[in-house]
C-alpha cells in the first residue's frame, strides 16, 4: 500500500499543484546612470574591472534573478537632469525576458545630453515613483521603491551652498541610492562616431568650477550674489573634474536628504542583500507552487520501505541474529510439553 502511495504523490506533484500563499515580494523601478562618467572601468570586484554602467547591469540582473514570483520591476535611465521611465513596474516572472532583454540594451548612446545633474536625476525619479500611484489602476504603485543606481559624479560641478534643494517630503518614497564605482579618480573616457573610445577628457575640455562661480553670462563676468570668485582662476587650474571616482558622500548626503537609504554596490551579494531586505517587502497573497509537498511525501514512503525491507535483510544474513534465532528455537524446543522434544539426560561415563 505505501508504494502505491508513493507513486500516487509522485503522480500529483508532477502535475506542478499551485496554492495561493502569502509572501513576501517587492516592487523596484531601477534607474540607472547612463551618463559619460558611468563608461570608467572601475567597478566590480578582483581583476575582472568593468565598466560602471555594465556593473549597474549586472547587478540589477542580479537582483531580479532574485526576486520571488509575484514581485515587480520597472526600468529608467538618468542622464542630464531626469530620469526617463522605460516602463512601469512588471510582474518580474512572467516578464522575465522582456525586463532582461531591456536591462541588457540599456546603453550610455541613449544619452540625450552631456551633462550629470544628479541631484535633479535622483528627485526627477522619486517624482516617477511617486506619479506611478496615479497610474496603477490596480492601486499597487504604492509599493514601488526607488533604486537609483549612480556613481554621484555632477558634470558641470555645483556650488555646495547653491545645489538644487529637494522639495519633497523626505521618506515618502522608499528605496535605495547604490553607489557605483571606485575610489581612485580615474579619466573619463570620450567615444567617436563609432562608439568606439578614443581618448579622455582633458582639464580644459571640462567645467572645473561649478556655473554661479563663472558668473553670469555678461561682457563683464559679473559675479552671482553670494558667491565669492576671488579664487576662480586657481581652482579652474587645480580642478579635476575631468577625473572620475565615486562620490559617496555626497550621495549619502542626498541620500539622507530624501529618506531613501544608501548602500555602496561593490558585489551582487551585497547589493542583493541590501535590496531583498524585508522593509521593502509587501505581503501579499501570490500562486505558489507546492509540488514539493506530495514529492517530498513520496521521499519518505519510499524510504519507509526500503529501511524495513533493509532491516528484514540484515535480520536474516548476520550471523549474530541466526545465532539468536537458533538458539531461541533451542528454547522453545525445552520448553515444548512433548515428551519427544524434552532433552537426553546427561550420562556420566566409568
Amino acid at each position: 500500500m505505501l508504494l502505491i502511495a508513493a507513486a500516487l504523490l509522485l503522480l500529483l506533484a508532477l502535475v506542478k499543484p499551485t496554492m495561493t500563499l502569502p509572501r513576501d515580494t517587492w516592487d523596484f523601478m531601477f534607474v540607472l546612470d547612463i551618463t559619460g562618467s558611468m563608461n570608467v572601468a572601475d567597478a566590480g570586484s578582483g581583476d575582472a574591472n568593468v565598466t560602471r554602467l555594465d556593473f549597474a547591469r549586472q547587478l540589477a540582473g542580479k537582483a531580479l534573478e532574485e526576486m520571488r514570483c509575484g514581485s515587480r520591476a520597472g526600468l529608467a535611465v538618468f542622464t542630464e537632469h531626469r530620469s526617463f521611465l522605460l516602463f512601469a513596474p512588471i510582474e518580474v516572472c512572467d516578464n522575465h525576458l522582456v525586463i532582461s532583454t531591456m536591462l541588457q540594451r540599456i546603453d550610455w548612446r541613449m544619452a540625450w545630453a552631456e551633462r550629470s545633474e544628479v541631484a535633479k536625476g535622483l528627485y526627477s525619479g522619486i517624482e516617477a515613483v511617486q506619479a506611478l500611484e496615479v497610474m496603477d489602476e490596480a492601486g499597487r504603485a504604492g509599493d514601488t521603491r526607488l533604486v537609483f543606481m549612480t556613481d554621484g559624479h555632477e558634470a558641470p560641478p555645483v556650488h555646495p551652498a547653491l545645489r538644487p534643494k529637494f522639495r519633497g517630503r523626505a521618506g515618502i518614497t522608499e528605496g535605495l541610492v547604490a553607489g557605483i564605482g571606485g575610489s581612485t579618480p580615474a579619466p573619463i573616457p570620450w567615444f567617436d562616431e563609432n562608439g568606439e573610445a578614443a581618448g579622455y577628457w582633458a582639464r580644459d575640455e571640462v567645467m572645473q568650477v561649478d556655473r554661479h562661480s563663472l558668473g553670469r553670462p555678461s561682457t563683464q563676468g559679473e559675479a552671482m550674489a553670494g558667491v565669492d570668485s576671488a579664487d576662480l582662476q586657481e581652482r579652474i587650474a587645480s580642478g579635476t573634474e575631468h577625473l572620475s571616482s565615486l562620490r559617496e558622500s555626497y550621495l549619502r548626503q542626498l541620500a539622507a536628504e530624501t529618506g531613501l537609504e544608501y548602500v555602496r554596490a561593490t558585489t551582487g551579494e551585497t547589493f542583493s542583500r541590501a535590496l531583498l531586505d524585508t522593509r521593502f517587502a509587501t505581503k501579499r497573497p501570490v500562486l505558489t507552487n507546492v509540488a514539493w509537498i506530495p514529492a517530498t511525501l513520496s521521499l519518505l514512503c519510499v524510504l519507509y520501505l526500503f529501511t524495513t525491507r533493509l532491516h528484514s535483510r540484515i535480520r536474516r544474513l548476520h550471523p549474530r541474529f541466526t545465532a539468536e534465532r537458533a538458539r531461541a528455537g533451542s528454547w522453545r524446543r525445552a520448553d515444548s510439553p512433548r515428551g519427544d522434544a524434552a532433552p537426553r539426560p546427561h550420562v556420566r561415563r566409568r
